[in-house]
């Protein structure tokens, strides 16, 4: 009885085995088109602080860590792509009576999105989400929002897509040398009812904002790449609870000019960097004394010096 048993459950496992081959052979031409994590992109920055107008930048900027994640989770045809980007941003500063690299703060973001990818640009559209927390105090409010955007860019607009087409670009073309991108974002404050608002924002007055970055490259030489950099972001806001800018308008708005020098060896790069800063950002309408009548996010007259390691 038992050897019959056996035969019985061997012919099952043997028959259930087959099908289940057959039933591969049938979904391969469907799956072909797919690709499952074709690629990733890291990063970590690690940066200082230079040209502090007051005792509050002194206090809020010192060292800035900022490693981050980027990897496609699947594609069509290398098409249709759906990425995700995700990033801790620490706040290291100097608080009075406390240790050098006190750690202030953390942000933390992610961001799903789809991928477009056509010869020479790429449209992407997403939802990015980002928060806001102090470290051990309460001074400032935790914030967070949802923001919905859309950009449009050359498929060099990636940092690490970038110095390594441009290495690999022995003539030095200008399509190569040059890299950018533009945003459209709305924060959202509701979804259509499906959501609850407290959940979408807290403590964030932004509406809508248009972005742009940009990189140029003026010199190469063996492994090394020199090029000028540029951001620039402008916005609407919402001046309920108090918030205002200096400018005593609604608008705000936020800028970024400075210059790289790049360094690649193989699959791996590393970025050398200053970044001067202008901003007129909503501040809240009671800070803490502390703060000198500056928005929390403000980097306006900060000189920012740092590195990027990449793959």
């Amino acid at each position: 009885m038992q050897f019959f048993s056996r035969m019985i459950l061997t012919v099952v496992i043997c028959y259930s085995l087959s099908q289940a081959i057959q039933l591969d052979s049938l979904f391969e031409p469907i799956m072909k088109p797919f690709d499952f994590l074709p690629d990733y992109y890291t990063r970590f920055g690690l940066s200082t602080f230079t040209l502090h107008k007051d005792a509050f930048f002194k206090r809020q900027y010192l060292a800035e860590p900022h490693p981050e994640l980027e990897f496609c989770f699947l594609s069509y045809k290398n098409t249709i792509a759906s990425v995700w980007q995700s990033d801790f941003q620490f706040g290291l500063g100097n608080v009075p009576g406390n240790n050098v690299f006190t750690v202030l703060n953390v942000a933390f973001g992610i961001s799903p999105e789809i991928e477009l990818r056509f010869a020479d640009h790429k449209i992407t559209g997403g939802i990015a989400h980002r928060c806001f927390h102090e470290i051990d105090r309460s001074d400032f409010p935790l914030v967070w929002y949802n923001k919905l955007f859309l950009s449009f860019s050359p498929k060099n607009s990636r940092l690490n897509d970038y110095f390594h087409i441009l290495l690999a670009d022995s003539s030095f073309s200008f399509k190569n040398r040059l890299s950018w991108e533009t945003t459209a974002g709305y924060y959202l404050q509701e979804f259509f009812g499906l959501a609850d608002p407290n959940k979408l924002s807290g403590n964030n007055p932004l509406i809508w904002e248009i972005a742009g970055t940009a990189r140029y490259a003026f010199h190469k030489r063996t492994s090394w790449i020199f090029t000028i950099r540029s951001e620039a972001a402008a916005g609407n806001f919402s001046q309920q609870g108090g918030y205002h800018v200096l400018n005593g308008s609604n608008w705000y708005y936020k800028t970024g000019f400075g210059m790289e020098a790049f360094f690649i060896r193989g699959a791996r790069g590393m970025s050398v960097y200053g970044m001067y800063y202008r901003d007129d950002l909503p501040i809240e309408q009671s800070p803490p004394s502390f703060a000198l009548g500056n928005s929390r996010f403000s980097k306006n007259g900060l000189l920012q010096i740092g590195l990027i390691f990449f793959n």
